[in-house]
């Protein structure tokens, strides 16, 4: 709850401030929005190195890894970069539009194999959230490989994915609770 209230304000203190701009808000590199992104990542990298001291520790170790990567990636624009290498190179030649969206394409297939992993680690609750994280990633991965809608809906469509996994994470490390919240005792 604290991390969705934090999220929250910070979105609310960052449209009162672009009021006449909102989508400075939440897109484009310097945005709160963008901010806020890394600092998602970074918590569910941290919560899955958590999870991973219990159980599990080289599933874990390989999700913390993913998140990590992504938030140095939401920090250093890596897949940008790759891309417009793509587009320097192959300027000029007749290629498939998708030639120019495989970054975005790699890292949408390895977060469906962290996804995979993390609906094996995860309670029921966990992964009802988890569905929901997936549908709106899928959404903006989607929106920005056919560059159709607006920006500010893939945006804020990854946003919430992002807060939605470190949701299901949280629930997963919650101390001594299982599926949904009951203790292991309380289950039978």
């Amino acid at each position: 709850m604290l991390i969705c209230l934090f999220v929250t304000g910070v979105l609310i203190v960052a449209l009162v401030r672009n009021y006449y701009y909102p989508l400075l808000a939440i897109s484009g590199e310097p945005s709160a929005g963008t901010w806020l992104s890394g600092v998602l990542l970074i918590m569910s990298a941290t919560l899955s190195l958590v999870a991973g001291m219990d159980r599990h520790p080289w599933t874990w170790f390989s999700v913390a890894t993913f998140f990590l990567t992504l938030a140095l990636d939401e920090r250093f624009m890596f897949h940008e970069q790759l891309k417009e290498q793509i587009i320097f190179f192959t300027y000029g030649r007749n290629f498939p539009h998708a030639l120019y969206e495989l970054p975005v394409i790699f890292g949408a297939c390895m977060g469906a194999g962290v996804a995979f992993l993390l609906w094996s680690q995860l309670s029921r609750c966990g992964r009802v959230v988890l569905v929901c994280a997936v549908s709106l990633g899928l959404v903006s991965v989607v929106i920005d490989i056919l560059a159709t809608g607006p920006v500010l809906f893939e945006d804020s469509s990854k946003l919430l994915a992002e807060l939605l996994v470190t949701c299901a994470l949280v629930l997963n490390v919650r101390s001594g609770k299982t599926a949904c919240g009951k203790l292991p005792m309380e289950e039978n």
